[in-house]
């Protein structure tokens, strides 16, 4: 029996008209689509982008992704859902994995595609780029990102007590990604440097979108898992 195909899908960072043309098509297509869902999450964001597309034939089934900061535990737990996919394949099933933002870019899919290839060497797989968080936020902000000789900088994650550590070199733009344990900590050092601007959002793309410049605002808001931030230095 032919093995099916194994898509990895950027869906955008939240609302389904952020979807490209190739992403409905595939999403459309293929028997089964996995999205991503937390142990303690009860509504999965990818799985409401999915259903929201019309068209739609396949089976969706929530994949459970641990959060813990374990690494044996996160594994153990890519490794079954991988086990899971890697059976729908066997049996011929074209699969495509739905994640948030960019499937390449911090993204768990690339965990589960390094187990698959890893186990099957030769597995028909296909990666459709999406639309990324700080892409979004630059777009819906009308902030420039980068231009002219200027870096673009992205760090992932960080803790609030080494907020004064990071740097911000002048002529760069720096994405602060997962901001939500942070945000606040990094906000009350930088309203104190010269040169520097800041834009915040949260859960871009969806209808409680928030964006602000305003650090005395931001600071009087909870803080919100899906949140990023640009800083801009010139």
């Amino acid at each position: 029996m032919k093995t099916g195909t194994f898509y990895g899908v950027g869906i955008g960072p939240g609302h389904p008209e952020y979807l490209t043309l190739r992403a409905a098509n595939v999403l459309r297509s293929v028997d089964i689509i996995y999205t991503v869902t937390g142990p303690n999450t009860e509504t999965s964001i990818s799985e409401a982008i999915v259903q929201s597309l019309g068209g739609v034939r396949g089976e969706v089934r929530p994949l459970v992704f641990s959060m813990s900061r374990d690494p044996e535990t996160r594994q153990r737990q890519i490794d079954e859902n991988a086990a899971a996919i890697s059976a729908e394949l066997a049996q011929g099933r074209n699969c495509a994995f739905a994640t948030l933002g960019d499937a390449m870019t911090y993204s768990t899919f690339g965990y589960v595609l390094q187990k698959l290839k890893a186990d099957h060497p030769g597995l028909p797989t296909e990666v459709v780029p999406g639309i990324t968080s700080f892409c979004t936020l630059s777009a819906v902000s009308q902030t420039i990102m980068v231009e002219n000789g200027e870096q673009l900088r992205i760090v992932p994650a960080f803790r609030s007590e080494t907020a004064d550590d990071l740097e911000f070199p002048s002529g760069t733009t720096t994405v602060l990604m997962k901001t939500y344990r942070s945000r606040n900590a990094l906000l009350e050092r930088l309203r104190h440097e010269p040169g520097i601007e800041i834009v915040y959002g949260e859960r871009l793309g969806m209808p409680e979108q928030y964006i602000s410049t305003n650090s005395e605002e931001i600071l009087d808001r909870p803080e919100a898992y899906l949140s990023l931030m640009l800083v801009k230095k010139k």
